[in-house]
């Protein structure tokens, strides 16, 4: 086998159909292909074998390696389509078993985005995979964009669940928050006790505790009160348990990466149109074009853009008068694809309109969500809406660029810079229920309060990775270093003048109702915060032996955290959090045969005070006082990873426990200044098992499901062993699909136990369970066309309540969407 350093551009030619690759941003990059013949008893020999059985038992390991011990078991020459350094840095599951040539093919290649196409002679031919016709789970096995992973997600000691854009769209899922209904474990939260206008946006816990600050994109943190829209995403990744080492100071949650498209070096035009139940109307278009520049063979001609747009516009099913609006558009620019040195510039800018709904009083509800929830006498229509659409709304614009330069130094080692700007900005006024006591029982009435809220986010960060594979002796190494400088800012003015609304009946609200002296101005007050970090990482991943790997990585992080906050009266309040903090992981993997594994691992993460949004206390026993010590993470995590059904499937089961330590107990809160230690702890211990891929070539699923017990180890005896906020016990989905020639029919079912809202457990959201379905009919090769239904039992559940119990959003009632999905 031989695989060029540097090759001609390949001739260009328009592909029919929709085109999507499933690999790392080094591997859609390369373009062109060289190859030696096959001696010609090889040939002789493989024209009298290829169509039998032959057996191989080639041991995972680097690709380019495992394609050599291929050529050599079957006389073929094998021409790969990618630079050799591209190669040597990609890991190959093996082959060991009784196979045609091609299936054979097939399973060493899991993983890595390729494919093997046989030529005529002994010839076969390897290049990036080219997205298919349809939506459907391809047979790829997942896999995940950071390049602080050297191993295959499938040799990766960690539970991480990932989201392909296929299931994305077959679902029919427009929101991130949507998208992550299919992980188990996370849960909405609903805001604090008024309407939490500054809470708003993609706002959850994961495994009973908040991910706020944990949202990435392109694996830099995205900061901003925004609901994402899944257009522009190739998939989205959960790490699940602390993470630190990967994104450093955080929470035990772990964290969502969302890795957004990038030109590819193949013409595709696609594009959707949706329309569905409450008006709901949408757009979105994906346009790739390699451009024609530059001599042949030059580093301009593998230039290529990339064009993503979306409109959406409607309503909310089961919701009277909210509506959610949605603009953007994402461009790029890809050069020198192919080439040793690949450069991109993206860029996403997105307009949000919404007007905003906080939910219904929980006294409309049909059982007390608190021990002191009064009823209302009679049922209360749970599509009311308790808003001033005339004056509420609730407005975001999204400014983000990224620069990405990559290098490859030489057939291991490949150096890659990126620097993104995000900035967030966001104005909303809502119309809220502020508690349980907003309910009158004696004349059936509700109060409001009027809040309104400003803020703007702002992140810059340059991230220098150096990858590459090496050898001492025997045993190989993966390793990556990187060091990174981030800049966070955030503003929020306050804002006066938003008016009143007398009371109105539960029972029949009226929207339209005048709010008296409504003259939105600035109050005078203010917050500010800022945080400056560098940070640097290593991570290793080590084959001892063809059987055993061991794994490990360390992150150091400086940072500087500045809070000023100016009220009404002009009183100020400043703080400053500055700390050197450390995160780590470490794994062991046990190969028992090419397609499973054994593993366990051990992960932390630091909280110092400011992490979640960047508000510093002075009061001494708040975990936001710089004088505490930062809450600390620790997982350990014992689990097994299986590619089956012909390495289509990837199967996973985890047990795990999460420990937070350092979780401020008062003792005394009227001594000055406050009695407190900080030895109360979270802890959860539970189980997680994942399905992902095809059980047949027809046969598409999804499936993942949890059992988290998740316990407040407290000195308070009222608190002491209840269970976490927002952690259901149980919860799971799955998510199928059947082929049958031209049409494709399937559903899934989500469920999710009861969570309890509030430390004593007083507060708690119902379980409930959700059926949807799907049934698409492929037209031809340019035009599918798709019907989803979702709740199809219309089940009436909540989907979250707020802190303080007094109010709760009502789940989505039955509904439909009709999609046209066309590509060329």
């Amino acid at each position: 086998m031989r695989v060029p350093s540097s090759v001609p551009a390949p001739s260009r030619k328009r592909k029919k159909g929709r085109f999507r690759l499933f690999a790392t941003s080094a591997l859609v990059m390369s373009t062109a292909m060289v190859a030696r013949p096959a001696p010609a008893h090889a040939q002789q020999a493989t024209a009298e074998r290829r169509a039998g059985e032959l057996r191989f038992d080639i041991p995972a390991g680097p690709l380019d390696g495992v394609l050599r011990a291929f050529e050599a078991a079957t006389g073929l020459t094998v021409q790969v389509a990618l630079p050799a350094d591209t190669v040597a840095m990609m890991d190959s599951p093996g082959v060991s078993g009784t196979f045609t040539m091609q299936a054979a093919l097939e399973r060493l290649l899991d993983g890595t985005s390729l494919a093997a196409t046989m030529q005529p002679g002994s010839l076969v031919r390897i290049e990036v995979r080219r997205m298919s016709e349809s939506v459907q789970v391809t047979g790829q096995l997942p896999h995940v964009e950071s390049p602080k992973y050297g191993s295959p997600l499938s040799s990766t000691p960690q539970t991480i669940q990932v989201i392909p854009q296929s299931v994305m769209a077959e679902q029919g899922t427009f929101a991130l928050s949507d998208a992550l209904r299919n992980v188990p474990g996370i849960t909405l939260q609903a805001g604090e006790g008024g309407g939490a206008s500054n809470t708003a946006g993609d706002m959850f816990n994961m495994r009973g505790f908040s991910a706020a600050n944990s949202l990435f994109v392109d694996n830099v943190r995205d900061d901003g009160l925004i609901t994402r829209d899944v257009y522009n995403l190739e998939q989205v990744e959960v790490y699940l348990g602390p993470t630190g080492s990967d994104v450093g100071r955080g929470n035990a949650a772990g964290y969502v990466n969302m890795a957004t498209k990038t030109p590819k070096s193949a013409a595709a035009y696609t594009g959707a149109l949706s329309y569905g139940t409450a008006e709901n109307k949408r757009i979105t278009a994906d346009i790739n074009q390699p451009l024609t520049i530059g001599e042949p063979g030059s580093w301009l001609s593998g230039t290529a853009v990339r064009l993503n747009a979306l409109w959406q516009d409607g309503g909310i099913a089961g919701r009277d008068y909210a509506e959610n609006e949605r603009r953007s558009i994402a461009p790029s620019i890809s050069m020198g694809l192919g080439s040793p040195t690949r450069v991109t510039v993206q860029g996403q800018f997105t307009r949000q309109d919404n007007v905003p709904d906080y939910g219904i009083p929980s006294a409309a509800w049909n059982e007390p969500l608190t021990p002191t929830t009064v009823l209302a006498s009679r049922a209360v229509r749970q599509e009311n809406y308790y808003g001033s659409p005339n004056v509420d709304y609730d407005r975001a614009d999204q400014t983000s660029v990224t620069a990405r330069i990559e290098h490859d130094i030489n057939r291991t080692w490949s150096l890659r810079n990126q620097t993104r700007y995000n900035q967030t900005e966001r104005e909303a006024v809502v119309t809220a229920i502020a508690s349980g006591a907003s309910f009158v029982q004696a004349t059936e009435t509700v109060t409001f309060s009027r809040q309104a809220n400003t803020r703007d986010n702002s992140i810059i960060s340059n991230q220098t990775y150096l990858t590459g594979r090496a050898r001492t002796g025997s045993v190989s190494h993966a390793l990556t270093a990187s060091v990174e400088l981030i800049s966070e800012d955030y503003s929020a003015p306050g804002l006066t003048g938003v008016g009143t609304r007398a009371a109105e009946s539960i029972y029949n609200p009226n929207p339209f109702a005048p709010v008296a002296d409504f003259a939105l101005v600035p109050s005078g007050a203010t917050t500010d915060g800022t945080t400056r970090t560098i940070a640097a990482s290593a991570f290793d991943v080590v084959n001892l032996t063809p059987r055993v790997q061991v794994s490990g990585g360390i992150r150091v992080e400086n940072y500087d955290t500045d809070y000023r906050a100016v009220t009404v009266a002009g009183v100020v309040t400043e703080a400053n959090a500055a700390d050197t903090i450390f995160s780590g992981k470490a794994g062991l993997l046990y190969q028992f045969s090419p397609i499973g594994n054994a593993y366990v691992s051990y992960g932390t993460t630091v909280t110092p005070p400011g992490t979640g949004n960047f508000a510093l206390s002075t009061q001494a026993n708040n975990a936001n006082n710089p004088n505490v010590d930062p809450q600390v993470s620790r997982n350990i995590e014992v689990g097994t990873k299986w590619e089956l059904f012909q390495r289509r499937l990837s199967a996973t089961l985890a047990l795990f426990e999460t420990r937070n330590t350092n979780v401020i107990y008062t003792i005394d809160a009227t001594t000055v200044p406050p009695l407190f230690n900080q030895d109360d702890e979270q802890r959860v211990q539970g189980a997680t098992l994942g399905l992902l891929g095809q059980l047949t070539d027809h046969w598409n699923v999804m499936a993942n499901f949890a059992f988290m017990d998740g316990r407040q180890v407290s000195q308070n005896a009222a608190t002491d062993n209840m269970r976490i906020t927002l952690l259901p016990e149980w919860s799971g989905s799955l998510w199928t699909t059947y082929a049958v020639r031209a049409f494709s029919f399937g559903g899934g079912i989500r469920f999710t136990e009861k969570a309890y809202v509030n430390t004593a457990n007083t507060i708690a959201v119902p379980a409930y369970t959700l059926v949807d379905a799907v049934a698409s009919y492929a037209v031809n090769s340019h035009l599918t066309l798709r019907l989803n239904g979702y709740n199809l039992t219309d089940e009436v559940y909540i989907r979250s309540v707020n802190n303080n119990g007094g109010r709760y959003m009502p789940g989505l009632t039955r509904s439909v969407l009709f999609s046209t999905q066309f590509g060329f």
